[in-house]
């Protein structure tokens, strides 16, 4: 069986983007150093933990990672169980999948989309994100809120910086539930 693993370099790479938020491509090499297949790695820094989804070929597999010292060895060997057909083991999450709930995954990967319309996981209310590329400057998002598919909120610029944009829409999709509750009540 042809073994495939992430050379030393790209080893080292991994370890030095686990700390950052981006897609980052990385090549996994045959025993003879030949790069026999591609992942794209997509890391998003949480509040309390690390996210990381990987596309290789057809499969999408994403794992969620409390930060230590060893997360970026930890998601190499996830990698390179997913390059090898191996159903991943020796990176067990131990429940640290619960640092970060559904509404978090949601809205950090809206962010890094920046564009489309996205269903927010709250348990009594159909809301809606929706991001667009702002009129006024094509390099910034738009964003605005919709209720059972009626606007809530007008249009208004997300921060460029991806922290700044998730602490606005967090504390954006807290307060409209709060409200809707209430006034619901």
């Amino acid at each position: 069986m042809n073994t495939l693993s992430l050379p030393p370099a790209a080893r080292l790479q991994l370890a030095e983007q686990i700390a950052q938020n981006g897609t980052f491509i990385h090549g996994l090499a045959n025993a003879q150093g030949v790069i026999c297949c591609t992942a794209f790695v997509v890391i998003e820094q949480c509040e309390a933990a690390t996210h990381v989804r990987i596309e290789l070929g057809d499969s999408l597999n994403s794992i969620t990672l409390a930060r230590r010292a060893d997360t970026g060895e930890r998601v190499a060997r996830f990698l390179e169980e997913l390059a090898n057909g191996v159903t991943p083991s020796s990176v067990p999450e131990v429940d640290e999948y619960l640092l970060v709930d559904d509404l978090e995954l949601t809205l950090r990967e809206a962010i890094r989309l920046g564009r489309g319309t996205h269903g927010l996981p709250v348990d009594d209310l159909d809301l809606c994100l929706l991001l667009n590329p702002a009129f006024t400057d094509r390099q910034r998002t738009s964003f605005r809120f919709e209720v059972n598919g009626a606007s809530l909120t007008l249009p208004l610029l997300l921060p460029t910086d991806r922290k700044l944009a998730y602490e606005l829409l967090a504390a954006c999709v807290h307060e409209l539930v709060a409200n809707y509750r209430s006034s619901a009540a």
